[in-house]
């Protein structure tokens, strides 16, 4: 092709461009723009085309054209896919094709894509399908037959729950419980504020995407009921609070929520604000504000909230058993694959799981049926005392007696379990003030627990074990006490060795 024609259709090209379009939301995009940036719900959408250069350039109009069906119809994380996708194309042949992209184009680029790339040939073909079917120049009409025909491996959906992958599957149920335990003491510490604490229980009571959690607002949560009206993603509707999924929360969590949004309309937010603010959130933001109008004013992109939360979850995930005892991988998705699995062992079937992940088909719940719990590591119980100090499960402070605990006696703070003793175990440095957990099963986890020294915890270990035998046919039951178990184990640990260390000052004082 000649640089005169080349320019001659390039012109005819920008002039059949609209000059202005429509997203499926409602967002207008000016296509002429070199930039094209809109608000897609609680997502940014940018499709920036002064990346392609060095002759690039001149397949612009072209696939601008190819892109606007999908901005309009479809949502914004499908176009700029697309368009990414074509980028990569285009950084990986390199050299510009002198008139049209060929079928020697795809199949090198197909050559060169790594394992985890391939997918990008199936991204690719629906773009250039598009291309040629509107009857764009720039690309042979050859090039969708030969991707039609080749075998293009799509994202391997399923694989991390399949496979129980330890660093992006569902949690184990070691794992679980030793989370919910860490984030609890890390937010009683100070160490974490309390939307994140959040973040993780309504992702572990409700599965949901990241996303979905960004659209929530204030008013979502029923605090009468202690129901959560959690906004649907992927229902192509025009934006995620079209359609809603309701939850129950656990009192626990339900009293945590409503003194959270008590501080938060204190500080002058209000029933439409957002549930995480971008305010509250976020340490500073770079985007561009929204407009005050705007059904997402306030919110927080999905992408930052995922990253922001996990650069929080950083500093207190737990060691895992499963990687050689590294800090546990937390990132959202993890808690989305946790929920369904749990909720396939627990029996539930297809049609539940959907729709408690929101999905409108069945197509993709299959893999949590199929994964069998018997997958999960079988953890070799007789290492437990050996690797009970790495698990950390109990986080309080061992005390001598009564007169060295926080309270001293004070009403509330004395721990008692009529179960198995008279005397009591410990006492508590918060009074059991607005405690409603089990005591003192949950004591022994919580880091305000001071277990007294010369305490008959090893009656509670005996209970425990006991009632953990009950439910050796049931797998989930039977793990329930597992953590309690392994923090009274420390606690008797840490008195047999305070034991050993008052003789031995008692010897030396004889001598």
């Amino acid at each position: 092709m000649s640089q005169t024609s080349e320019l001659d259709t390039q012109t005819a090209l920008v002039a059949t461009l609209p000059s202005r379009i429509f997203t499926r939301s409602g967002a207008p995009v000016d296509t002429q723009d070199d930039v094209w940036a809109w608000t897609d719900g609680p997502f940014d959408a940018r499709l920036d085309f002064r990346w392609y250069a060095k002759g690039f350039e001149a397949f612009v109009p072209a696939l601008k054209l190819a892109l606007v069906p999908f901005v309009k119809g479809y949502s914004c994380r499908y176009a700029d896919n697309l368009d990414s996708t074509f980028r990569h194309f285009t950084r990986i042949i390199g050299e510009c094709p002198k008139a049209s992209i060929t079928t020697k184009h795809i199949a090198n680029y197909a050559a060169r894509l790594l394992a985890h790339e391939r997918w990008r040939l199936g991204t690719l073909s629906i773009l250039l399908q598009k291309w040629v079917e509107l009857g764009l120049p720039g690309v042979e009409p050859q090039c969708v037959r030969f991707l039609a025909e080749r075998r293009k491996p799509g994202n391997k959906k399923g694989e991390a729950v399949r496979t129980r992958n330890p660093v992006e599957g569902p949690f184990s149920e070691e794992e679980y419980t030793s989370l919910y335990s860490s984030v609890n003491a890390a937010y009683g510490q100070g160490e974490l504020p309390l939307w994140t604490l959040l973040l993780v229980r309504l992702l572990l009571a409700c599965g949901g995407r990241i996303s979905q959690y960004a659209s929530l607002k204030v008013c979502d949560f029923d605090s009468a009921l202690s129901v959560l009206k959690l906004p649907q993603a992927k229902t192509r509707e025009v934006h995620t609070r079209v359609a809603f999924l309701e939850f129950d929360i656990s009192p626990q969590t339900g009293r945590l929520i409503v003194d959270y949004l008590g501080d938060m309309r204190e500080q002058g937010f209000s029933d439409d604000s957002a549930f995480f603010p971008e305010a509250l959130v976020m340490v500073q933001s770079r985007r561009k504000a929204r407009a005050s109008d705007d059904l997402f004013f306030g919110h927080c992109a999905p992408d930052s909230l995922s990253q922001r939360f996990r650069a929080c979850m950083l500093d207190v995930a737990p060691p895992t058993s499963r990687l050689d005892f590294a800090p546990l991988p937390v990132a959202p998705k993890r808690f989305r694959y946790t929920f369904a699995t749990r909720l396939a062992e627990e029996g539930a079937s297809k049609v539940v799981i959907a729709n408690r992940l929101g999905h409108v088909d069945l197509q993709h719940v299959d893999v949590y049926v199929a994964a069998s719990p018997k997958i999960v590591e079988n953890i070799d119980r007789t290492m437990g005392a050996v690797l009970a100090p790495l698990a950390r499960a109990f986080k309080g402070q061992l005390v001598e007696d009564e007169a060295h605990t926080t309270h001293k006696g004070a009403p509330g703070s004395c721990i008692i379990d009529f179960r198995v003793s008279t005397s009591p175990v410990g006492s508590c440095a918060g009074k059991g003030q607005g405690c409603a957990f089990n005591k003192p099963i949950a004591c022994y986890t919580c880091f305000r627990f001071e277990p007294w020294l010369d305490a008959p915890h090893e009656k509670v270990l005996v209970r425990l074990q006991e009632e953990r035998a009950k439910w050796a046919s049931d797998a989930r039951m039977a793990a329930v006490n597992d953590e309690p178990i392994r923090a009274v184990e420390e606690v008797i640990a840490l008195c047999s060795l305070a034991r050993d260390q008052r003789e031995d000052n008692r010897d030396a004082e004889a001598a």
